[in-house]
């Protein structure tokens, strides 16, 4: 070994720790955003079904359509998520008077990542579901 190569050998061990470091870290905060996506697809789901059997009583009474009522749908999936206690930063909720759609955000915090890169804009995740009222005879 010549005198000019100590050290070399040092320098690319701590190098490949860096970068396993930073693939590792990328890992589990993948999997760590997809896991939330999923719960919050879920939850998305729950509530949205939720808010589409909140027909308006009323309309159906007199003329036999299906209708939503929006305040009683937004409020069905608003309770449908907040029950759930899910780890839900953001709730939106749409109501058309045959179509409710459920918008939920989320954030993810950054793990071994965060070491790497600016931690000040947190990665966000958003998952939706829409549904209708369906009538069963």
């Amino acid at each position: 070994m010549r005198r000019s190569d100590h050290g070399s050998v040092t320098i690319w061990v701590l190098g490949l720790s860096m970068l396993l470091l930073l693939f590792g870290g990328l890992a589990l905060d993948y999997w760590r955003g997809l896991a939330l996506q999923r719960e919050l697809a879920a939850v998305a789901d729950s509530a949205a079904v939720a808010g589409a059997s909140g027909i308006d009583e009323t309309i159906y009474r007199s003329t036999g359509d299906v209708v939503l009522d929006p305040d009683r749908a937004r409020t069905l999936a608003n309770a449908a998520v907040l029950w759930q206690d899910a780890d839900v930063l953001d709730i939106d909720v749409a109501v058309t008077p045959d179509l409710v759609t459920v918008t939920l955000t989320g954030q993810v915090e950054l793990g071994l990542l965060g070491v790497f890169v600016d931690q000040t804009e947190p990665v966000t995740v958003r998952a939706s579901a829409t549904a209708t009222p369906v009538l069963i005879p």
